[in-house]
């Protein structure tokens, strides 16, 4: 394998490859597994070359990172600047997968009999004429946003070269429907009611194709999994997210600050509640194991060839595989990694190859940051993942100092990768 010249960046020692992509550093890992697997809880000079890349990362300075397991908890924090794990920050897009697991909690209890139950089951304004694809819509692909329901794309939110060239590229005369829907009374977050929004959707939105074969990354899916929430539980929804979510998870620094929340954007959170989330699911603490399985199944194999910003989907969240011109390898499915990354720099995943989940956890908005670098902790995230991979292996040195010089082991970003944080940094006007 020929790799591209070398760069110190931010005092750590990261080769530039010639392609884009979060998952090549694990052609040269040793003793690859595809199950779950347990590890003793590294020591503490294990994770000294981690904190030191960190401390030295240039292009964010407001920001925590979180690492732990499911057997352990939590293994290794740093904390930058004045942010911490208990700062409360708005999470855009990362608000999806534990949205999508609340409403995945009715079925954990059978309010919700099945994931494959149609919608018109619960919702008696919903139609069951088989002439009508609306009939076929089914829990499970509310939840995993396969519903047809509307259009959107992964990097519509993010701030990524990919995105920006997406938006470039539509049509000026296409109206988001996010927009639309916002605008509608019945939507509205302050005066509208959230069974009221799921009949204007139902009315207003046109499926882009046939239910459960066809994806859009929006909230029209979380708003309509969350009148039958409802419908099928007699709570209303302060009562449900009170329920299914911050007592079940114990989030209790969580809310969704408005009467009538979009599912899809207004979590707000902490790195430590987010934190608990993860644990939850990861050590199946809180639903059962089928359950978290079936949320964790490629739910859009259908894109599988297609150029992917995040990866392909599951339940609120993607099967990692960042920015891949081949679209979800193979590699990335058996890297088993699920991450719901979010517009503001909030990057939250789990490794379900090695058994254990991490969050970059930022807010570049203020007071905690400034928007247009919020496209730079994804690169974080994706540049310390193998070191992080490595230590929780124990794949590393006996002087895990190393870490810090160049090592293939650790080929994670490109030469556009850096270049695109870097001009981020200088030029903040032209990131936005």
């Amino acid at each position: 394998m020929a790799y591209g010249p070398v760069f110190l960046l931010a005092g750590a020692a990261l080769t530039l490859g010639a392609h884009v992509g979060w998952l090549r550093w694990m052609d040269v890992l040793d003793n690859v597994v595809t199950h779950p697997v347990t590890h003793a809880a590294p020591n503490a000079s294990a994770w000294e070359p981690l904190r030191q890349i960190l401390q030295q990362w240039e292009f964010t300075t407001e920001y925590a990172v979180v690492v732990g397991d499911a057997t352990h908890g939590r293994l290794f924090t740093y904390e930058g600047g004045n942010f911490t794990l208990k700062t409360k920050i708005p999470t855009g897009s990362t608000s999806k997968w534990p949205s999508a697991m609340m409403f995945a909690g009715l079925v954990e209890d059978g309010s919700v009999k099945s994931l494959d139950d149609p919608i018109s089951k619960y919702l008696p304004w919903w139609t069951q004429d088989p002439k009508d694809l609306r009939s076929t819509v089914t829990y499970r692909m509310l939840l995993s946003f396969t519903s047809g329901f509307g259009d959107g794309h992964p990097g519509e939110e993010a701030n990524t070269r990919a995105a920006r060239n997406w938006r470039a590229n539509q049509a000026a005369d296409q109206v988001p429907i996010t927009s639309r829907r916002l605008a509608s009374q019945p939507c509205n977050r302050t005066t509208g009611d959230l069974e009221g929004c799921a009949k204007w959707i139902y009315e207003n939105v046109k499926l882009i194709g046939t239910p459960g074969q066809v994806y859009s990354y929006n909230s029209n899916h979380l708003q309509l999994a969350g009148a039958v929430a409802m419908a099928a539980s007699g709570l209303n929804i302060k009562q449900i997210i009170q329920k299914y979510l911050v007592e079940a998870y114990d989030m209790t620094d969580s809310s969704y600050p408005v009467p009538n929340p979009d599912f899809g954007v207004d979590l707000v959170t902490t790195g430590a509640d987010y934190e608990k989330f993860m644990a939850a699911l990861l050590g199946h603490k809180v639903l059962s194991k089928p359950l978290i399985d079936a949320s964790e199944v490629d739910s859009t194999p259908f894109m599988k060839d297609m150029y992917t910003l995040y990866g392909d989907y599951g339940f609120g969240h993607f099967l990692g595989c960042f920015d891949s011109i081949k679209g979800f390898t193979k590699e990335c499915e058996e890297a088993k990694v699920h991450m719901d990354p979010g517009a503001f720099g909030f990057i939250p995943l789990y490794d379900r190859r090695y058994n254990y989940y991490m969050a970059v956890v930022a807010a570049e908005i203020p007071p905690t940051g400034f928007y247009p670098l919020s496209g730079i902790p994804e690169y974080l995230a994706v540049a310390i993942k193998p070191h992080i991979d490595a230590i929780i292996t124990g794949n590393v040195s006996s002087n895990p100092m190393e870490q810090l010089s160049h090592n293939p082991q650790f080929l994670s970003l490109s030469l556009s990768d850096v270049n695109y944080c870097l001009n981020c940094k200088l030029n903040p006007k032209q990131c936005s």
